[in-house]
């Protein structure tokens, strides 16, 4: 199928609801549950973890049903992903609007089912959608460019809607350093974040609706135990537990640093409102440039050695403002230099982040092949709600250290920056340098294992298509 720029645009736009997701939970919900309603940090990381068991469950059967649902109209992801939008909005919003006065514990079960509700909605919609990306080309550098669009959109949009929120939404009351204390803002904020994902999503559907006559029909219907038994064939595989457990570990690190944000650089570097949403916009940029850049590395380097160059590049870039402050070469807080720095070597990490997962998801496309190489059936719903799996999972883990991490440092709820100890704020620097870095390098052990080159890949597609 010849994909024009057009359709990957449209394509790609579903996924801005991604990233809205991805910047509230990393700017605002965790800030919001811990800060401004007091909910321990213990419980706020607990209720993401718990939301992970049912996404054990929910994932790999909404891949199933993705992979099974028959619609010559409607074919078989776009019912699912149409699906997914209103839902999705609702729960988003509901999230922000907890009753009044309500225990620890029922905020904890707010938090807790609202996360549940978001990550299933979102899993009709991603698990689908990467599955479409992968079935939209079978040109082996065309994916890394499909898979590069969805995350560019997934990373551009959302810090534009963050910025407005904190210029035009979370506007500081008399008292208050900052209007991310004000609790009134969230509420509004999260109907305006709400109202953009139900849109972009069914324009994204409407948009690709035309390539569903072109796309890979079912073959036959399959049962519960078949999916348990693909499953567990697909772990046989080297090359699908080399790019799983490699997106693992990455988004372990990446669901602290995110959960932590607000912290980092509220208290660690003592930005401003303004000052913060100008540094989230760092994803955004990164994300459009790693748009021209994860192609152009996969084609000069192979995809292998891309996603290695670019792990090693972002994990140093990402880590470096924290781990230049700890050997005392960074500005100090409120230097005019500060910010400007800090902008460029988080775009950098981020532009090689984008890089490296734009690459990874296309070497899944490419593991797809392999399997149907191997068993002669497609199962693209199985092995990327796999993928949104270890995405969710992981990331929910990342929340689940990063209220552990506070704990252990002894990090203070609803308490004024004057007064938290000068140490317990420097350690958050130990956090966002040495510890998210090390994890970061770990991941490239896995990721060497990856055994499908270009020339492999040449011979996957001549024995699939002599069948």
């Amino acid at each position: 199928m010849n994909i024009t720029n057009k359709t990957k645009f449209f394509y790609g736009i579903g996924f801005i609801s991604v990233g809205i997701k991805d910047i509230l939970y990393a700017v605002f919900v965790f800030f919001y549950f811990s800060q401004i309603l007091g909910l321990d940090q213990i419980y706020t990381g607990s209720a993401t973890l718990i939301a992970i068991l049912f996404d054990a469950v929910s994932d790999p059967i909404i891949g199933s049903i993705s992979d099974n649902y028959k619609s010559k109209k409607w074919g078989r992801r776009h019912p699912l992903m149409l699906m997914s939008a209103i839902p999705l909005g609702l729960s988003t919003y509901l999230l922000f609007t907890p009753f009044d006065n309500l225990s620890q514990f029922e905020l904890f079960l707010w938090l807790t089912i609202f996360s549940i509700l978001i990550r299933f909605f979102l899993t009709l919609f991603i698990v689908p959608g990467m599955s479409l990306g992968a079935e939209l080309s079978s040109d082996y550098n065309e994916r890394t460019v499909i898979t590069s669009f969805r995350i560019m959109f997934t990373t551009l949009i959302s810090p534009f809607v963050s910025l407005f929120g904190l210029v035009y939404i979370f506007i500081p009351k008399e008292g208050m350093s900052t209007g991310l204390l004000n609790s009134e803002a969230y509420p509004k904020f999260a109907l305006f974040c709400a109202l953009i994902m139900v849109i972009t999503i069914i324009i994204s559907v409407l948009g690709t609706k035309h390539t569903i006559p072109s796309l890979p029909k079912l073959n036959k219907k399959e049962s519960i135990s078949s999916l348990i038994k693909n499953t567990l064939t697909a772990f046989k595989m080297k090359s699908f537990r080399s790019v799983v457990f490699f997106t693992m570990m990455i988004y372990v690190a990446f669901g602290i640093g995110n959960s932590l944000t607000t912290y980092f650089l509220s208290f660690y570097f003592e930005l401003n409102q303004n000052e913060i949403a100008i540094i989230i916009f760092s994803g955004g940029i990164a994300g459009l440039i790693s748009l021209f850049i994860a192609p152009k590395m996969g084609e000069k380097f192979d995809k292998k050695l891309s996603v290695i160059i670019s792990t090693i590049l972002f994990g140093f870039f990402m880590a470096s403002p924290y781990n230049f402050r700890l050997l005392g070469i960074f500005p100090e807080n409120g230097s005019s230099s500060l910010l400007g720095i800090y902008l460029i070597l988080s775009t950098i990490g981020f532009t090689f982040l984008w890089t490296s997962m734009s690459l990874a998801y296309s070497m899944m496309a490419d593991v797809v092949d392999q399997y149907e190489s191997i068993t002669k059936q497609r199962h693209e719903g199985l092995f990327f709600s796999t993928m949104s799996f270890a995405y969710k999972l992981t990331v929910g883990f990342g929340y689940f250290f990063a209220g552990i991490l506070l704990k252990l440092i002894s990090f203070p709820t609803q308490t004024d920056i004057n007064d938290i100890p000068t140490e317990t704020i420097s350690k958050l620097g130990i956090i966002g340098g040495p510890v998210l870095m090390t994890i970061y390098f770990v991941s490239i052990l896995f990721i060497l294992k990856y055994p499908i080159t270009k020339d492999i890949f040449k011979e996957i597609r001549k024995k699939i298509q002599s069948k």
